[in-house]
């Protein structure tokens, strides 16, 4: 049985067969949400990975090669010694200054790469294409936005985690929907939209949230620690310069292990909007794709005699279904 009011068990009219399986991203039930979200991932792993291995893991990885380096012990610390540990770990003003400004501009760039990986996921499902440097285009043109969103889901977060560990779980699952919000829905506030659509399903919507944030957080979590680890183990056997060369080599490993699941977190949230956008609305694959390029829908009346495919006007991308040829 079905949790979309839209749905039915006979032959249904829409004319994106989205209930029927006819529609890569628009879905009804767990089960061909979960199909869904894993056909994102083997149709566009390679350009979504392209665009999170420059935008989110080459970032992180000089993140992370930065702290764990200007963080690593110079010389033996006894465990017992708490005061001695923090005055080591902590390298002076100008070094956290310095961290607070990487790890904001990597949130930036972190932040249009996944709206441009969203674009480009959207995109290929309706059939199209974009290139690398339309999609960044596209994401950092409306990155600068996101970003201060972005900025206040984290202190959202933060705050909820700090004060009680309830909250904070919830603005998790509340603002988790922000990145395919912000591509398709420009106009609103995608913090405010985000929480509006999860809410609307809630705990359908909260079982596949669940499922994604706990492959985040596993992955991160994982992977994160091992090269902790591995970067003192590092520091304690080898000679200062050498130490430094393999955590830099280390981390660049540990982000590339990272950018397997990112892929499926980032198709299986795309999945999860368009479910939860085709409770309320009659959308495919294509209208998404249109409404992110800035088509305009056709309604009634209104409509072109010979309207595009998904029932938009407008020029879509390059390669979209109904997109004017290129000009020779």
């Amino acid at each position: 049985m079905s949790d979309d009011p839209y749905w039915n068990s006979g032959q249904s009219s829409e004319p994106s067969g989205r209930f029927s399986g006819g529609d890569p991203l628009v879905t009804d039930s767990f089960e061909t949400w979960w199909h869904a979200s894993l056909d994102v991932v083997q149709r566009s792993w390679r350009t979504v990975g392209l665009i999170l291995l420059i935008g989110v893991v080459l970032p992180r990885w000089i993140i992370g090669a930065f702290d764990n380096n200007v963080r690593a012990p110079q010389v033996d610390v006894e465990v017992d010694d708490w005061g001695a540990w923090v005055r080591e770990y902590s390298p002076g003003v100008a070094v956290g200054v310095i961290g607070a400004v990487l790890s904001l501009a990597a949130l930036y760039v972190a932040g249009s790469a996944a709206l441009a990986a969203v674009r480009t996921a959207a995109a290929e499902a309706a059939g199209g294409f974009l290139s690398l440097g339309e999609a960044f285009s596209f994401g950092f043109r409306r990155g600068g936005r996101f970003f201060l969103w972005l900025l206040l889901a984290w202190v959202t977060i933060g705050a909820g985690l700090v004060l009680c560990v309830l909250p904070g779980l919830w603005a998790i699952f509340a603002l988790s929907l922000m990145a395919p919000a912000a591509v398709f829905e420009a106009r609103r506030s995608p913090y405010a939209r985000s929480i509006q659509l999860t809410h609307a399903a809630f705990w359908p919507a909260l079982g596949r949230i669940v499922i994604v944030v706990l492959v985040a957080i596993a992955a991160n979590l994982v992977i994160g620690l091992v090269g902790l680890l591995l970067a003192g183990v590092w520091h304690g056997i080898f000679a200062p310069w050498l130490a430094a060369v393999l955590t830099v080599l280390t981390e660049a490993i540990m982000a590339l292990l990272l950018l397997v699941p990112m892929i499926w977190v980032l198709a299986a949230s795309l999945c999860t909007y368009a479910w939860l956008r085709g409770r309320g609305e009659s959308v495919s694959a294509t209208s998404l794709s249109a409404e992110a390029s800035g088509a305009v829908p056709v309604h009634g009346s209104q409509a072109s005699p010979s309207p595009a495919p998904g029932g938009y006007t407008g020029p879509g991308e390059p390669g979209h279904p109904g997109s004017p040829p290129p000009t020779p």
